[in-house]
């Protein structure tokens, strides 16, 4: 008998931890999904609020290799943070503050362009001149404050799981995100997966100067119910 792959046995060894970590509750949920949609998202968000509370990273990242390639994102989004930031200095100082007030509201997505942007409470704009203070993205859209803008598409993961996905690119030059060492969003890109209809998990990917990509967030997004936000 021929000895098996070291590809293929890390695979066999991820697609078993994905099941003993995450399958029974995310199966529960997809079966849920089948005829309670809605009632599935929700119970679905609570899930991932618990694991964000607990900063359970290893279920998150199993959840997360369990997604599929969303078919579509177009429109508003709201956001979550799951867990902290981790494996960046930064972390130590941006947590305590993330966990007082979050400023990151969500995402709105254009499928027709390919185009995004993020969507931040009123407060952010005060906060960003501090952070990126030569930033001038951020434009007042209705309630909230917006910017940060991104191509998005079909991609694979860049890192493991290289599972099929929907990368968010932030380093288009004509946006001129910030490449701050305190905010470096132009060296970052999100890879988003779904877990439900209308359910997603997305990780944040983080370049260093280096060449080293390192996975530094994770992050959840639903469809808003709220029509009035959308923009």
């Amino acid at each position: 008998m021929s000895p098996t792959p070291p590809a293929a046995t890390a695979t066999t060894q991820l697609s078993s931890a994905v099941t003993a970590v995450s399958g029974p509750i995310l199966a529960e949920l997809r079966e849920l999904a089948q005829h309670a949609p809605g009632r599935a998202r929700v119970e679905g968000w609570r899930y991932l609020r618990e694991l964000s509370a607990a900063d359970r990273r290893d279920q998150i990242a199993a959840l997360f290799a369990a997604g599929t390639r969303p078919e579509q994102l177009d429109g508003a989004y709201e956001g979550l943070i799951v867990g902290k930031l981790f494996n960046v200095p930064e972390a130590t100082l941006a947590n305590p503050l993330l966990a007082i007030n979050p400023t990151w509201r969500g995402k709105t997505f254009n499928a027709e362009s390919g185009t995004g942007f993020n969507r931040l409470i009123p407060l952010a704009r005060y906060a960003m001149r501090v952070i990126a203070p030569l930033y001038r993205g951020l434009r007042r859209v209705g309630p909230e404050i917006v910017g940060f803008d991104f191509h998005y598409g079909a991609d694979v993961g860049l890192v493991t799981p290289n599972i099929p996905l929907i990368a968010l690119n932030y380093g288009v030059e004509e946006y001129s995100n910030p490449s701050v060492r305190t905010f470096p969003i132009k060296r970052t890109r999100d890879e988003i997966v779904e877990l439900l209809p209308g359910l997603y998990l997305g990780r944040a990917l983080l370049r260093m100067h280096s060449g080293e990509i390192r996975t530094i967030a994770h992050f959840a997004l639903r469809h808003f119910e709220n029509e009035e936000v959308r923009s």
